[in-house]
């Protein structure tokens, strides 16, 4: 439960804070990839900078003269709309004053010819800059671009649009919804704008509004065309037809023209002309966002909390690192599918810090519960390896204490057996208690054996000899139990270099090979015993064709205190530790033995050795 308590209580600590800049991030790369929103071929942006002071001989803001001209130009190309965001001064001198004369006829012109026509003003901290006083009938509306320095992230990067102000409608907005009504669309209020809220100290609603192209001039797709080339008249015809038109300062050497956007977080090199654009065309398409309400995310952050904690706890360490990097791949994947889809904003860093704290926290306590348990079972291991040497130290001492009186039983019956050998009933049992003792004699050398194999007490005395001879010498010593059993020994030995080998060891492996054939084959049966070699190996095999072993007892023969279950195991005496030492063996010697068997038909142990 400790881990659990401090998941909680870093988790509620987390929610009092709310990482804004972290947050800004994942939102800024939300509106990079937005594909929400497309990109429409409809606004173009005539831009008054440099290079247009330089042609004209002016400085911003221009002559009517010059202005003038420019509808003229700009009207004859048919417009969907214009928005003049240019601050234009009041005329100074009767020349200005009859060419502004003319550039109002000519708008009103364009108005009553369907065309749209508002003049976009400006805010400082005293108050709106309005349009020159026999202008103002044209129209006008507050342009001004929010910048995000009082809420959110504040880093002055814009992401929020005026709606209204005091009622009226802003200049994007009142663009947009002359646009709409021209094509039959639904005009569009704070009640029917997604994400819209009310601040009462501005006395104003904002929504968070949608890029959708870069803004940046080299990257982006909206078109945009110098003052002087309108002017002039240097433009396609059709450039400007049914497009909405905004015109305004550009003036790269101007930070006031410029401003931070999504796509250019630190660098001023966005046109505020690009970023009025945008807002426009997210409220012709509508597509505004919404802020998914806090609680929600915390509710997610809590049970992903819980369900990622129970993952780390239970599983695997490397099942816990792959579902703490799926969810949160998965809540990104989640929040940007919801904001292009939908225009949803879910606010996801608490989501992906909570998997950081969930995993940090948890990982320890999983580390220390590890720990004390790989403890425990080094305290246990060192138990049992303590009872084991005991076991193995008193098997060792009784099998070896028992050798000596098991002699001494063994010969005393035999020195009775032939004083007594008239006696054919007391020389018969003496036999039996001679056999016996030698049963015994080789269950306790096989059991020492099992000791020195469990223990690694085994060291090899090897010597160069030729198999053959070692084979040949385990045959002959075994012809007398063979002849008493009506079997015939074959002998195939092909000729063969020394190698070496304990032959002490090797002779054992042999004889019970060669033992066992002759126990399992039967009366009037034949063993066969063969020998050959490559560059690699030495091979020997020793064959019957007795009963031969089960398939599916094959795989266990070589397993400790194992025995066949057939009817000639229950009749024929053993330990079960034959088989799996004569495999300890020849491992013990680079080598290694498989068995082949067919029920009915006998079995095949093939052994091979190092050729060297």
């Amino acid at each position: 439960m400790y881990p659990l308590i401090f998941t909680i209580i870093f988790i509620v600590v987390l929610f009092q804070y709310s990482f804004a800049s972290l947050e800004s991030i994942f939102y800024d790369l939300r509106i990079k990839y937005d594909w929400g929103i497309s990109f429409k071929d409809e606004i173009v942006l005539i831009t008054m900078d440099e290079e247009s002071d330089q042609f004209l001989g002016e400085s911003f803001p221009y002559t009517y003269a010059s202005h003038e001209v420019l509808i003229e130009r700009l009207f004859s190309d048919s417009p969907a709309s214009v928005g003049y965001m240019v601050g234009l001064l009041e005329p100074d001198s009767s020349r200005e004053s009859e060419s502004q004369i003319k550039f109002k006829g000519l708008t009103q012109n364009y108005l009553k010819s369907g065309g749209v026509f508002r003049f976009g003003t400006n805010m400082d901290n005293w108050d709106e800059h309005l349009p020159p006083r026999d202008l103002r009938d044209l129209g006008y509306s507050l342009s001004v671009l929010n910048k995000d320095n009082v809420t959110f992230s504040k880093d002055d990067i814009s992401r929020r649009a005026l709606i209204n102000i005091s009622g009226e409608e802003s200049f994007h907005l009142w663009m947009a919804n002359a646009i709409r009504e021209k094509r039959g669309l639904e005009k569009l209020d704070a009640t029917s704008i997604q994400g819209a809220y009310y601040l009462q100290e501005a006395d104003a609603t904002f929504t968070l509004f949608r890029y959708y192209t870069n803004p940046i001039s080299s990257k982006g797709k909206i078109k945009k065309i110098p003052f002087h080339r309108v002017l002039v008249g240097n433009f396609p015809k059709g450039f400007f037809e049914d497009k909405i038109v905004l015109i305004g300062p550009s003036y790269i050497s101007n930070a006031n023209d410029t401003v931070l956007t999504p796509f250019n977080r630190e660098d001023y090199i966005t046109s505020k002309l690009a970023v009025h654009a945008q807002i426009i065309q997210s409220f012709l398409q509508n597509k505004t966002i919404l802020q998914v309400p806090r609680d929600i995310s915390n509710v997610l952050a809590i049970l992903i909390s819980l369900f990622l904690s129970v993952i780390i706890s239970k599983m695997r360490p490397t099942t816990g690192v792959a579902m703490a990097l799926a969810l949160m791949f998965g809540v990104i994947t989640l929040a940007y599918l919801l904001f292009s889809m939908l225009g949803l904003w879910l606010y996801v860093t608490h989501i992906i810090l909570t998997v950081f704290v969930v995993y940090y926290i948890w990982v320890p306590f999983r580390a220390i519960g590890e720990y004390q348990r790989r403890y425990a079972i080094q305290e246990e291991t060192k138990l049992l390896k303590k009872v084991e040497n005991l076991k193995q130290n008193f098997i060792s001492l009784m099998s070896h204490d028992l050798k000596t009186p098991v002699a001494k039983i063994a010969g005393m019956a035999d020195v009775m057996k032939h004083k007594n050998a008239g006696n054919i009933e007391l020389a018969t049992g003496l036999q039996s208690i001679i056999d016996a003792t030698k049963e015994l004699n080789k269950f306790i050398s096989s059991i020492l054996d099992l000791t020195k194999v469990e223990s690694r007490n085994i060291s090899l005395n090897m010597q160069s000899k030729d198999i053959n001879s070692i084979v040949e010498n385990t045959v002959d010593n075994l012809r007398y139990e063979a002849s008493t059993k009506d079997v015939n020994v074959i002998q195939e030995l092909s000729p063969l270099y020394p190698i070496e080998f304990d032959v002490n060891l090797m002779k054992r492996v042999f004889a019970n090979l060669v033992e066992n054939a002759i126990k399992y084959s039967g009366e009037g049966s034949e063993v066969n015993v063969k020998t050959w070699d490559d560059e690699q190996w030495v091979y020997i095999t020793i064959s019957d064709n007795g009963v031969g072993i089960p398939p599916e007892e094959l795989d266990y023969i070589f397993e400790k205190f194992y025995r066949v279950k057939n009817d000639a195991s229950h009749s024929i005496k053993g330990t079960g530790l034959g088989l799996y030492l004569v495999k300890y063996f020849v491992e013990l010697h680079g080598g290694t033995i498989e068995a082949t068997s067919e029920v009915g038909n006998g079995t095949t142990f093939k052994i091979k050795l190092k050729n060297k």
